[in-house]
């Protein structure tokens, strides 16, 4: 989830739970409540790019850094503040953990029970990023964060009760999506998100012992209308299933494919190479999705060439030979 719905969501909590609090701990209860994404600053070092615990949604997003982070920030504030660690701890762990609960109900999957389980969960109701509930935070964190100082009464007003049920609204209503979507779908396919309100993909995996295929298409709610957005098949004992294993197998080297898991791969040849595209069905937007390249020499199967990153045209290999 976007950085201005999670500090919203804090902002929202602390007028329910916290006025009766000084207003020192509300901005400590916002600042805990988006403190989990520090680990993006931490990419600038090469260690920690490499260390799927440590990269953003690692650890950081686990119930026990919860628990660590906000002692050490609430014995820092308490000193600076004189506000009760006991209470400030409380607090602390209370957003922090709002925030890392919201993140397992987005596209990346996170280690929540870390050192007891290192496996990840999600429950993937929205994206990881979704810019429209972006945009739409952002600008109710700006209006509020003009009218505390120009109009203090607006703050405090119904108002933000009419956007608490908007939010808690949202959330329901993807929730109920999801679990309806997914109840009714095959073992093989599971639901993505889309961005837009009533829209969603379908992701298929199908195993059989001639062939893998994987597929992709859109999907409106209400409607019976579907888009394929991409097919493509591997036979087995081929060798394009030796060149997918391989290229499934450096793909583990790159934190998308800890996180993600709906993959779609598309292989391509000419005289000299063979390309091996891997599409991860959860970041598609628009046409385009987050794509692993691996290219390999034809002649003695080594690899050439690697890039990862978003933006490559998912749709123009639909159907593509």
């Amino acid at each position: 989830m976007d950085i201005f719905s999670h500090f919203l969501f804090a902002m929202l909590l602390s007028v329910y739970f916290m006025s009766s609090f000084s207003e020192e701990l509300v901005i400590f209860a916002g600042l805990m409540a988006v403190l989990a994404d520090f680990d993006i600053f931490l990419h600038f070092f090469k260690a920690v790019r490499r260390s799927k615990l440590l990269t953003h949604k690692g650890i950081s997003h686990s119930y026990f850094a919860a628990l660590i982070v906000s002692a050490v920030s609430a014995g820092i504030f308490s000193l600076i503040t004189g506000n009760s660690f006991l209470l400030t701890w409380i607090i602390g762990f209370i957003f922090y953990s709002l925030h890392v609960t919201l993140d397992g109900l987005a596209a990346s999957k996170i280690p929540l029970f870390y050192p007891l389980s290192k496996r990840r969960f999600r429950f993937f109701i929205d994206r990881a990023i979704n810019p429209i509930l972006a945009m739409i935070s952002g600008t109710i964190l700006l209006f509020y964060l003009i009218i505390y100082f120009v109009s203090p009464e607006i703050f405090y007003s119904d108002l933000i009760y009419y956007i608490s049920v908007f939010y808690f609204g949202y959330l329901a209503y993807k929730i109920f999506t999801k679990i309806w979507v997914q109840i009714r779908l095959p073992k093989n396919q599971k639901y993505v998100p889309g961005i837009i309100p009533f829209v969603y993909f379908i992701y298929e995996n199908h195993n059989s012992e001639a062939k893998l295929s994987f597929a992709l298409s859109k999907k409106y709610q209400f409607l019976s209308k579907t888009i394929k957005l991409i097919e493509t098949e591997i036979e087995n004992e081929s060798k394009e299933m030796e060149y997918f294993i391989k290229a499934k197998a450096l793909s583990e080297n790159y934190m998308f494919f800890s996180k993600w898991e709906a993959v779609i791969p598309k292989i391509l040849e000419d005289n000299k190479f063979i390309v091996v595209l891997l599409f991860l069905a959860e970041s598609y937007a628009n046409g385009r999705a987050y794509t692993l390249e691996v290219v390999f020499n034809k002649k003695t199967e080594e690899l050439v060439y690697i890039s990862d990153g978003f933006g490559r045209d998912l749709t123009e290999y639909h159907n593509q030979k």
